[in-house]
């Protein structure tokens, strides 16, 4: 009997000694997670943690920096969800910043704050909310003011949670930064517009299609026009893309282009060879823009590509209406992606509709690196061009295409040989000052606002590439997290085929063989 209870005081003993210690630890841990913050994201783009960017803009805060949540006490079950991932990635961005303060506020509560709210621009929405049973509208606030010194930056209704990230960083970026860097759009050749114009106004155009594009990009940049036509200068310009002009550019154009460009001046062409019209025709647009791209290294070819793996697009024919998939709308995918480049390493896929081929002209001093290319199943196809989407596809000559080419280096004048007579050449730049880099892409129709809506990826893509010239690519990996479309590759038939089988014979014949294995063991047993 003593044995037993001497067991017992020793278990008791052992027992209490073993809470002490892990109440210890427990102690330990926490003074410990005081003074350094972590936290385990298992997702595949750390979707709920901040990016190295956003971390380094919160760490470098000089002054204090005061969030405003201004979000309604009750919210429907989506937008709770939003709130709740509001709270977690402000207290990720307040983890690595003690000059952080973040309050959350309720307007309604407090007529005072509603009128204050008003006045910052964030508006009273209407939302959807049930009730006992019942869907009831109910009007509220969702949006967040971010103040630091003596500026402040809005966004007026959070309704998701896609590159919430971006747009807070954004926004901070914008407070702390003494100047912001400029983007300029060339105009004069019915190139995009950027704005869309009312259409009372007279002068609306199908060209007025770069709004979306224009209104993400106003979130870091100083975003610009320039006419060369109207001998606008292209001073204090970052970056200057070239979207889609549909006339040939003068020599007086090409020729402050490309002095741009030898000052260090870094550039985007989106250029499209093939102009496709209505009826489905093709027609070919001469720019003369292949003149300065030679020279730095890439050539424009007057082609369309193909690639079996395409996106599908809706056709009509007379009342009825169809959809099929397009070999003239490649989809690019990851696995033909750049790896290790920051512009298209995190993308998964991109879509160029009615795009030409690029190919790769090297020059001295010059690397042209390839971005993005069709798969191993790609072709070019030449004038004259069908454009039927109910042909046979039979191309021949299969390889992958070159679509989307960077080029890197001190790059020499297209005008090297001979400057133009009737220009002032004062100054002239044979051979470039410093380092620059130009991305091209044989379409300019991939970021509009129709396709934009349909392929987020090509805008995020856009943006990468201005981030990447203007930015040293500090956003970019914030941007392209939040991207959830993954295509799968295309497989031959004789692959389905296999897949079908194994699927449908292979595992319940699988099943079947282990039945009667089981079978035979039981009896046996017996």
């Amino acid at each position: 009997m003593k044995n037993i209870l001497n067991r017992k005081n020793i278990f008791s003993t052992q027992s209490i000694l073993m809470l002490i210690i892990v109440v210890a630890v427990l102690v330990v841990i926490n003074l410990i997670s005081v003074n350094h913050f972590g936290r385990l994201d298992l997702t595949t783009d750390q979707e709920y943690s901040i990016s190295d960017a956003s971390k380094n803009i919160v760490k470098n805060l000089d002054d204090l920096l005061t969030i405003k949540v201004y979000f309604s006490s009750v919210l429907p079950p989506d937008l709770a969800q939003t709130e709740q991932y509001l709270k977690d990635i402000l207290s990720e961005y307040q983890a690595y910043s003690k000059k952080i303060h973040i309050e959350f506020i309720d307007p309604a509560k407090d007529p005072k704050i509603k009128e204050e709210v008003q006045n910052l621009g964030i508006p009273e929405i209407e939302m959807q909310i049930l009730q006992k049973d019942v869907f009831q509208v109910q009007k509220g606030y969702l949006g967040v003011a971010l103040f630091y010194a003596d500026k402040k930056e809005i966004i007026p209704v959070i309704q998701n949670t896609d590159n919430l990230e971006y747009d807070l960083t954004s926004a901070i970026n914008r407070l702390t930064s003494q100047s912001l860097r400029s983007v300029a759009f060339l105009s004069g050749d019915e190139e995009h517009g950027l704005y869309s114009l009312p259409f009372d106004s007279g002068q609306q155009t199908a060209t007025n299609d770069y709004s979306e594009i224009a209104k993400d990009l106003n979130k870091n940049y100083r975003v610009t026009t320039i006419d060369l036509t109207k001998d606008e200068k292209l001073d204090n310009i970052d970056t200057l893309i070239i979207a889609g002009p549909k006339k040939e550019l003068s020599d007086k154009e090409l020729y402050q282009i490309d002095q741009f460009i030898m000052k260090g001046g870094k550039a985007i062409f989106l250029i499209d060879k093939v102009m496709i019209l209505p009826g489905l025709q093709a027609a070919p647009n001469k720019t003369n823009l292949e003149k300065l791209l030679s020279t730095y290294g890439i050539q424009l070819n007057e082609d369309l590509v193909i690639d079996s793996t395409d996106e599908n697009v809706g056709f009509s024919s007379g009342q009825v209406q169809f959809l099929l998939p397009y070999p003239y709308w490649p989809k690019l995918i990851k696995n033909n992606f750049l790896k290790d480049h920051p512009v298209v390493a995190k993308l998964q896929s991109i879509s160029l509709p009615w795009v030409s081929s690029l190919t790769p002209n090297p020059q001295p001093n010059i690397e042209i690196k390839t971005l993005a290319t069709t798969t191993e199943q790609g072709a070019t196809v030449k004038a004259p061009f069908d454009l039927n989407p109910q042909q046979n596809f039979n191309p021949t000559g299969l390889k992958k295409i070159p679509l989307i080419l960077e080029a890197k280096g001190k790059f020499n004048s297209a005008f090297s040989d001979k400057p133009p007579n009737d220009l002032d050449t004062a100054g002239f730049i044979k051979e470039a000052e410093k380092e620059s880099q130009i991305i091209v892409v044989a379409n300019s129709n991939f970021i509009n606002d129709n396709y934009a809506s349909r392929f987020p990826e090509n805008l995020v893509f856009f943006q990468n590439a201005v981030d990447y010239l203007t930015l040293d690519s500090n956003l970019i990996g914030i941007r392209s997290k939040t991207l959830t479309n993954r295509p799968l590759q295309k497989i031959s038939e004789g692959t389905k085929t296999w897949i079908k089988v194994i699927n449908i014979g292979l595992i319940p014949l699988i099943i079947i063989i282990i039945g009667v294995v089981r079978f035979y063991l039981r009896k046996r047993n017996k």
